[in-house]
């Protein structure tokens, strides 16, 4: 065959529009819409548990939507991050609750709910595996932000209108709303709002981004704010404040925000609604001069840590504080780690230790290994400080085991974690 000019061959030039061949296209990931309906609807229990369809025997649509994300992560082939600590200990504590469980039947009686709130509790944990599954590329990592994004500005709303018909000058119990959470307290509400807001804010931060994902970003933020700042959860505002100084002394670029934080300081006193400040006043932990709130917590820990001596090793079980068989007051610790000693003994105790310093080592990682700008970097340093933020609160609730909690965590928790196993980034400049 004759040599083309040059010494090329003739058929090596052609290209394909010439030769008739077509290049195959890029085949898109697939979506997991009912995840993202999932994610939705989660924070919005007024709306789930006021108006959905409960189908009984303590299923109701959000197990069912969970169980359709499930399967649809399943039939799509999804496949969790492989060699994920992590991953791990969250099934090592799902198994040992469950064993837990059990346990707890041998002490106390009229534990037929205990199944129901372990479902629910393992849910909001399993979001975790479900967002991992579903995630194949930057968009789906984008998708699943933007699900959480979504029921924000209603939850404003209905916090806005709560207080509004509650408002007053001056602090008292009354002022407390929880929001969205129908079935759950101000301070779990409010919780879910620390979460949401450091991770935002994060973004927000450390994230290179368009104008337009900044001004959505920054609506998303101000909306959780609101929502904390009108729980009235002393914890919720210790968190909060932790959790942001936390993610701007560990961001490269932190020496930008020294003059505005000074100023930040020094101006929130001032700004703060009277109501606000006062709550802080109520507070104080000196014997003979503490609050009610504050005396009662202290008797409950006493008891669960007595109850911890007698039963070290596995405890009393999952669930069985707050029976009087075991707690004569019938109310919960208000401390997670001092009930898990008294519930699951040592044992139950180095289980939630594991998931919790795994999730702090995966952030730690995720910052130490991905570029500034990124959405990898930005998430894992949202995760630091959600990480923290919900450690504090723990000390003083339970902000682990409720679903609408604990479920938007876990989804930035399987996003940062799966941040390794996508194709590089392409930073924008």
């Amino acid at each position: 065959m004759p040599a083309a000019p040059g010494g090329v061959r003739g058929a090596a030039t052609a290209t394909p529009a010439a030769t008739g061949v077509r290049l195959p296209a890029v085949q898109q990931a697939p979506r997991n819409w009912a995840l993202y309906a999932f994610l939705i609807l989660l924070p919005l229990q007024n709306i789930t548990a006021g108006y959905l369809p409960n189908i009984g025997g303590g299923f109701n649509f959000l197990n069912i939507m969970f169980l359709l994300s499930l399967a649809t992560a399943m039939a799509q082939q999804g496949r969790l991050a492989r060699d994920e600590a992590v991953n791990s200990w969250v099934m090592v504590y799902s198994v040992y609750m469950i064993i837990s469980m059990c346990i707890g039947y041998q002490y106390v009686t009229a534990a037929e709910n205990h199944l129901n709130q372990l479902k629910d509790h393992l849910v909001g944990l399993f979001v975790l595996y479900v967002v991992q599954m579903s995630v194949r590329d930057w968009k789906g990592v984008r998708l699943v932000v933007l699900a959480t994004l979504v029921p924000l500005p209603y939850i404003a709303k209905v916090v806005w209108v709560q207080h509004f018909s509650v408002a007053r000058t001056h602090y008292t119990d009354d002022l407390r709303i929880s929001g969205t959470f129908a079935l759950l307290g101000a301070n779990e509400f409010a919780a879910f709002c620390v979460t949401v807001t450091i991770v935002l804010f994060s973004l927000l931060l450390a994230c290179r981004l368009s104008r337009r994902w900044r001004m959505v970003l920054a609506g998303g933020v101000a909306c959780m704010v609101l929502g904390v700042l009108y729980a009235y959860s002393r914890t919720a505002y210790v968190s909060l404040i932790v959790g942001l100084v936390a993610v701007i002394l560990v961001w490269r670029g932190r020496w930008k925000l020294i003059l505005p934080l000074v100023l930040a300081a020094a101006l929130l006193p001032a700004i703060l609604p009277a109501s606000v400040v006062e709550r802080f006043d109520s507070t104080t932990v000196e014997e003979g001069q503490r609050d009610e709130s504050t005396e009662l917590r202290i008797e409950y820990w006493k008891v669960a840590w007595a109850n911890f001596l007698r039963h070290p090793v596995t405890g009393t079980g999952y669930h069985t504080f707050h029976h009087r068989e075991i707690n004569p007051y019938g109310k919960d610790t208000h401390n997670l780690y001092i009930r898990t000693l008294s519930e699951g003994g040592v044992i139950g105790a180095v289980v939630l230790l594991g998931v919790l310093l795994s999730v702090l080592s995966l952030a730690m990682r995720e910052l130490r290994h991905s570029r500034s700008g990124t959405w990898r970097y930005a998430l894992a340093l949202g995760l630091l400080g959600a990480w923290l933020a919900m450690v504090i609160a723990n000390l003083f609730g339970d902000r682990f085991t409720y679903y609408p909690v604990v479920a938007y965590f876990w989804a930035y928790v399987a996003l940062v974690m799966k941040a390794r196993h996508l194709p590089p980034e392409d930073v924008p400049r």
